[in-house]
């Protein structure tokens, strides 16, 4: 036995399952919260089969060992695009089929422990553990295109998740660097550098978690409640009631925010509203941002363009930029906030009516 893979592998099981029961703590559980608590729970799993093998070796720990790193990208990806409110298809379980191939493919394999069947596992979860961080980091980066092209606040989520895929990228330069080097002297699965990196990675996405608040929202950190931010306002309940009126007005008779490029000042220069005078009513009497009130105008009026016999052939794609959104992800990712249906199915649904 050696006591400090035993000892880190403990440590680093422990770790991982403290983090998954944090997660049903939260008040307002989401969908990537869960995947998240399961992928919590795979890595606990993970070493907590290395530190039970420390003890007693088997057949079937050698082969959980081996293989349940295949789980992590596809988890990281799949976490990834559920962060970012992406469409999800039913081909998406195919990202998990590399692990059970080659998990149930060792049960038939005369010597798991050969040099050609551990190179066999190594080589496709290098490829594994890199291209899903690649993936993710390439979704980021469109992300952060599309919010800053619409003006929108950039998510916190955005950096931890970043940090997750680096540390999964160096880890798998890392373990290439030492797969190169024993080589020559046969390769050696999860050693204590190997098991060191995934106590790392869950430690960053735990630490990281709690920090942007995606694991669980401690309350001392609730936003302050935006009538305090108004409140030496001159604005009174006549000078609100008009200025609402003078918002839907606009927003009826005008389509300029159909334009990718309209801003709060062309609301203000229109309506002859000073500007924060705009957002403290949009913000307080409508509950929402200036981009949020705009975006669910554009997507009211995709709607209405949907149901016209005159812009059926309109492709979705081109209804969005039509609807003033800068891309097709964008509009998406606002049509299935606003309405919970991408476009497609929406779409399909009025159709059939």
């Amino acid at each position: 036995m050696n006591l400090s893979i035993a000892l880190l592998s403990g440590i680093g099981a422990v770790q991982g399952l403290l983090f998954a029961v944090l997660i049903p703590m939260k008040k307002h559980k989401r969908r990537f919260d869960w995947i998240l608590f399961v992928w919590f729970l795979v890595f606990s799993l993970h070493l907590s089969v290395k530190f039970g093998h420390e003890f007693h070796a088997s057949g079937l720990l050698d082969i959980l060992i081996m293989t349940l790193g295949f789980l992590h990208g596809p988890f990281f990806w799949t976490y990834t695009k559920t962060i970012f409110k992406k469409e999800d298809y039913p081909s998406d379980w195919v990202h998990f089929l590399p692990f059970f191939i080659f998990f149930i493919g060792s049960f038939f394999v005369g010597d798991i422990h050969s040099l050609v069947w551990e190179m066999t596992i190594l080589l496709p979860k290098i490829v594994v553990l890199t291209v899903y961080p690649v993936m993710a980091l390439q979704l980021i980066k469109r992300e952060k295109e599309n919010q800053m092209a619409n003006h929108e606040r950039m998510q916190p989520s955005y950096q931890w998740i970043k940090t997750a895929a680096y540390i999964f990228l160096i880890s798998m330069a890392v373990g290439m660097v030492r797969f190169s080097i024993e080589l020559s002297v046969g390769v050696s699965y999860f050693v204590f550098w190997d098991i060191l990196r995934y106590v790392l990675l869950v430690t960053v996405m735990g630490f990281f978690g709690l920090k942007y608040g995606m694991v669980y929202r401690a309350e001392a950190f609730a936003p302050i409640p935006k009538k305090e931010k108004y409140k030496d306002s001159p604005l009174g309940k006549t000078d609100i009631d008009d200025i609402l009126q003078k918002i839907e007005l606009f927003f009826q008779e005008n389509k300029t925010y159909l334009n990718p490029k309209f801003s709060l000042f062309e609301l203000s220069k229109a309506t002859e509203i000073k500007k924060h005078h705009l957002s403290q009513v949009i913000n307080l009497k409508m509950n929402t941002g200036f981009y949020d009130l705009v975006n669910s105008k554009r997507i009211a009026h995709a709607i209405n363009l949907m149901k016209q016999q005159d812009h059926n052939e309109l492709t979705l794609e081109g209804l969005g930029y039509e609807c003033g959104f800068s891309s097709k992800s964008v509009f998406f990712q606002n049509f299935k906030k606003y309405t919970g249906k991408t476009p497609g199915n929406f779409k399909k649904e009025i159709s059939s009516n």
